[in-house]
């Protein structure tokens, strides 16, 4: 394969495959998407999928995504909510942009068409842990796929966008003379590829597959960390990688996730003997953050588990009204039903699983 820098050689272009879009985005899920639809649309946009749409990690997203939209809450506590939960490591700048422009995002979404569960004619939002309000705005448990939904909708109206499917992107294709990127390699249709353009967005998600224990679909290998990282870009925070608490943990089963939701529903964690164990590690128990409550649950399996690393927990819906478990939760019901587990009668047996990677690549906000 030619490197990055070199010039390409068109002879070996696959005839499907075109040469150039003003901006090529590299990836396919919510943000990529996203991004594309907010690209002027008299503007070839090329859009990168290395499968095919909905089957990266947006789509798997269960809970809900937060903003501080009811008038009791304010960007101010949003902020300071999760500060606390990164222990102080946060990029302050960072988090101020997202907990500000959160209620614009989500008014975007909600113009889009993006079914949001309501509780009369307000927004329905739901507590998870760490947050010191309800603002966690949900469809269901089947939040991402409602996205992604509507924005793949959105996307396959606007003539301007071009889909290319089983592509994927090897390298950034720098200018040599400039060092800017003017586009990338393509592993497309078997041949590999040159595609120019003006400028290209990465929006690759996680790299869960990295783990041997991941709610992360297959997909998720980190490619676009590897893509800037190769080509000279600065990468930071990759050690930071957040495991969920409540991954479904059963022989033979993917680590599927059960949404923190069902904590903040009141689902309550439980060791072997029915023990709310996540008190005796931090005072808000299942619902202190997700860093806390995966470490307690593995601490807890240390002192009483052969082997931790393949001990499981328990998540215990019974305090959680039935029709409430329905109305939420009608996903994980027929998931937990296919691998013999009524969730009304039984506890799930969970553990923490690899979940979403905070590191990434440097850039401007």
């Amino acid at each position: 394969m030619q490197d990055f820098k070199s010039s390409p050689d068109e002879s070996s272009r696959s005839a499907n495959t075109p040469s150039q879009f003003d901006i090529i985005v590299v990836g396919s899920g919510a943000a990529g998407l996203y991004a594309a639809l907010c690209l002027p649309a008299h503007l070839p946009v090329g859009l990168i999928t290395k499968d095919t749409l909905k089957t990266g990690s947006s789509n798997w997203a269960q809970g809900g995504i937060a903003a501080a939209i009811d008038p009791s809450d304010s960007p101010e506590l949003h902020l300071e909510d999760t500060q606390r939960a990164g222990v102080g490591l946060c990029d302050r700048e960072a988090v101020t942009y997202l907990v500000e422009n959160a209620s614009a995002a989500i008014d975007s979404l909600v113009k889009m068409g993006v079914a949001f569960d309501r509780k009369g004619k307000k927004l329905a939002m739901t507590l998870e842990a760490a947050h010191s309000r309800p603002r966690v705005l949900h469809s269901a448990d089947t939040t991402g796929r409602a996205i992604v939904d509507t924005l793949t909708g959105k996307v396959l109206e606007r003539p301007n966008i071009q889909v290319l499917s089983h592509a994927v992107a090897l390298s950034l294709w720098l200018n040599p003379a400039t060092g800017h990127c003017q586009g990338i390699s393509l592993l497309h249709q078997g041949q590999i590829s040159w595609l120019r353009a003006s400028a290209v967005i990465l929006a690759t998600g996680g790299g869960g597959q990295v783990f041997a224990q991941t709610t992360n679909p297959a997909v998720s290998t980190g490619d676009g960390v590897a893509l800037a990282w190769r080509a000279g870009a600065i990468v930071r925070d990759l050690e930071f990688f957040q495991f969920h608490p409540t991954a479904l943990t059963k022989p033979g089963a993917p680590r599927f996730l059960i949404t923190e939701a069902v904590r903040g529903e009141g689902a309550h964690l439980v060791d072997h003997k029915g023990d709310r164990f996540a008190f005796n590690y931090h005072p808000s128990g299942e619902l202190a953050p997700r860093d806390v409550v995966s470490r307690a649950i593995f601490s807890h399996l240390e002192k009483t588990s052969a082997d931790p690393s393949h001990g499981n927990v328990y998540l215990d819906l019974q305090p959680i009204e039935p029709e409430q478990i329905r109305y939420r939760f009608p996903n994980i019901i027929n998931v937990c039903q296919h691998w013999g587990i009524d969730i009304f009668k039984q506890p799930i047996p969970v553990a923490p699983a690899a979940h979403y990677w905070m590191g990434g690549v440097a850039c401007d906000l």
